[in-house]
């Protein structure tokens, strides 16, 4: 008998290496059939588990594949169209971040300011100290105009700066300095005392109207404000020229507590710096009494129609009587109801850019001649300096640095011109921004697509 031993007994054994190579592929088949299971069955799970209308029914097994399909196409649909309606809204917050909403609890009229009054007069020189009329004629006539003396034509030209455009001779001086110009028309025009008869405030009637009302330079003239902030609290001082003032430093007793972003604060007593309302009716507002004299009345400087000009202003703003008033006639009773609208705006609009939310704050934004930030000191401003470029000098009553010249009647018409490009200008912008924008949105609908512009 031969024996074998183990070695080769174990040699001998044929191997199917065919079978051997395919037992790994065979593995990761399973492995993978295995995971695909796992995600199948955390599928069905989910979606009959799930509080989704329609999604429940995908992976229950009694359901047929039609109706499993049809499921499966409704809730992709619903899918499509939330996506899209989230789309349209997110593109409206990313355009226009800020909601405008109505305030739930009304805001009581004493805490916010009472508004400026500033009154000026038709009369810009008085008849009996210069009688604009007849210098009028005499300074156009080519005869009598070599009779005026230098001072006569001086005062001539420095009250037709405030008086109809058409009025100012053009061949005038050009430049003036400002500070004697300035001096004229407050010698030649009426002094408050001449004007203002009485004055009461909260139906509390005061000895001097001078206890009320400021005087103020203005376009018009010398003119008196009520209510308005002080030059030290409105203009940048320190970069104003230096040869007249516009606005009277206040000779007020109480502190300014009022801000044009954050109001009054709390501890503000009721009579405080701008003055506020505590109530409603004429007995808790501001009344005045003006008079004229008819000897002192010129019907050329300013037309036929005599009186007075009232402007209702933000106590932070300077303001402009050549753009916007209403009349006081003589001999009449006006009485004005004066209906506030405040907005607001939350803290939370601050990180967003301004060019996104379309607002600046006051703080965000630094103006040379104003310490407050608003859109009418900021149209000031800009048309000052707009003027300078244009003319080489600014009307007395625009704000203006040190190094400024000052226009007489000679540059009338150029500061009424500048005035009109200003505006011209920047309606051409705004037209040729819209036309470009409606030249772009042509183009880009013959590509089907859909373009849309936030209107400021």
């Amino acid at each position: 008998m031969r024996r074998h031993s183990r070695s080769e007994s174990l040699t001998n054994v044929p191997v199917d290496t065919e079978n051997n190579q395919d037992q790994p592929d065979a593995a990761n088949v399973k492995i993978k059939r295995g995971k695909i299971s796992i995600i199948k069955k955390y599928l069905v799970d989910y979606t009959a588990n799930s509080n989704l209308h329609g999604l429940k029914y995908i992976g229950e097994k009694e359901r047929t594949s039609v109706e499993k399909i049809f499921w499966l196409f409704m809730f992709t649909c619903c899918v499509v169209l939330c996506a899209g309606l989230i789309r349209k809204v997110w593109i409206k917050w990313n355009e226009s971040p800020v909601i405008v909403s109505f305030a739930e609890n009304s805001t009581p009229v004493w805490q916010i300011p009472y508004p400026a009054v500033t009154v000026c007069f038709e009369t810009k020189a008085q008849q009996t100290k210069f009688n604009f009329t007849e210098y009028y004629h005499l300074y156009m006539n080519e005869t009598t105009y070599k009779n005026l003396t230098e001072e006569e034509r001086i005062l001539f030209e420095d009250i037709s700066l405030v008086c109809d455009d058409h009025l100012a001779p053009a061949k005038g001086r050009r430049f003036s300095l400002g500070n004697m110009t300035v001096e004229n028309l407050k010698e030649l025009s009426p002094n408050i005392s001449e004007v203002f008869f009485g004055c009461k405030w909260k139906d509390i009637p005061k000895e001097n109207c001078s206890d009320l009302f400021l005087p103020i330079l203005t376009e018009e003239g010398l003119c008196y404000t009520f209510n308005t902030m002080g030059a030290e609290d409105l203009f940048r001082v320190e970069n104003l020229n230096t040869d007249y003032n516009y606005l009277e430093y206040s000779n007020r007793t109480e502190n300014e507590s009022w801000s044009l972003e954050t109001g009054y604060s709390p501890e503000t007593p009721l009579e405080t710096y701008p003055h506020r309302g505590s109530g409603y009716g004429a007995k808790a507002g501001l009344t005045f009494l003006l008079k004229a004299k008819k000897g002192e009345l010129d019907y050329l400087c300013k037309g036929p129609v005599q009186g007075f000009k009232i402007l209702l202003h933000n106590p932070a703003e300077l303001p402009r009587l050549s753009q916007q008033y209403f009349r006081s006639p003589l001999s009449q009773e006006v009485v004005v109801a004066v209906k506030p609208k405040m907005m607001t705006t939350s803290e939370g609009l601050k990180p967003y850019d301004p060019s996104r939310r379309q607002c600046y704050f006051p703080s965000e934004r630094y103006l040379q001649y104003f310490k407050v930030y608003t859109q009418a000191n900021c149209e000031m401003e800009c048309l000052t300096n707009f003027t300078y470029a244009r003319c080489e000098c600014v009307h007395f009553g625009m704000p203006h640095g040190p190094n400024m010249a000052v226009c007489n009647a000679g540059s009338v018409a150029c500061i009424k011109k500048a005035q009109m490009e200003l505006v011209t200008a920047d309606i051409e912008t705004r037209t040729l921004e819209l036309s470009a924008f409606l030249s772009i949105c042509s183009i880009a609908k013959d590509f089907g697509i859909n373009i849309k512009k936030l209107s400021n």
